[in-house]
């Protein structure tokens, strides 16, 4: 099994603790990145994914690209331990949570770092912008709030869903947007799923890999 990724890639991100906490052995193909993105993209990759991006799963004659696909196939190729709940209609609330954590990337999180990752003179940055971005964060986490009513994960037990917004919130909360006093039980979520050593490690990844990054 081969993945295409780069380390800073939160979608690449989501495949590698997916791949950890079942606890399957693959081969990382860690693409050369800058702050303004992939340096150069191999041949094999863009001959299997027209869109050139990461991450890109190559398993035998199979070949995945988004990470809620490859999340999807990991789950039926590696059932144990699971990543989904049983059942149709808990499956389907998993997937419309976790589809929230992905929103959550593409969405108001990437507004967050086109202010602060991909600037990181604080003088260079715009602040309206990067205002609003901090208002749609908290905006996000007041749904998660609601989500985690009752709950000690999105879904039950630890999954996919908890995987996808514990990327999002993690990043928006180290480029400066952390839940605050208004969101106690994401607080509290963040803190469990923080310690599960797929995330730490993924966390210790990322972070040496900002520390190497070329500027």
């Amino acid at each position: 099994m081969k993945l295409y990724t780069h380390k800073l890639s939160p979608y690449s991100a989501k495949v590698r603790i997916a791949l950890d906490e079942k606890g399957v052995a693959f081969d990382e193909a860690a693409l050369p990145i800058r702050r303004t993105g992939i340096l150069e993209k191999p041949a094999e990759l863009l001959a299997v994914n027209p869109r050139g991006q990461v991450p890109t799963l190559l398993d035998g004659d199979v070949r995945l690209y988004d990470s809620t696909v490859i999340l999807e196939y990991l789950e039926e190729r590696h059932p144990e331990p699971p990543l989904y709940p049983r059942g149709v209609a808990a499956r389907a609330r998993a997937r419309r949570r976790e589809d929230f954590g992905d929103w959550m990337l593409g969405g108001c999180v990437a507004g967050l770092l086109a202010e602060t990752y991909r600037k990181p003179d604080p003088d260079t940055r715009d602040a309206a912008r990067l205002a609003a971005a901090a208002a749609a964060v908290a905006e996000a986490y007041d749904r998660l709030e609601a989500e985690l009513d009752g709950r000690e994960h999105l879904c039950g037990a630890f999954g996919a869903a908890d995987i996808a917004c514990a990327v999002a919130v993690t990043i928006a909360a180290f480029y400066g947007t952390p839940p605050g006093d208004a969101h106690p039980k994401l607080r509290a979520w963040l803190g469990r799923v923080s310690r599960r050593p797929s995330i730490v490690r993924e966390v210790a990844s990322m972070s040496e890999a900002l520390k190497a990054l070329p500027d």
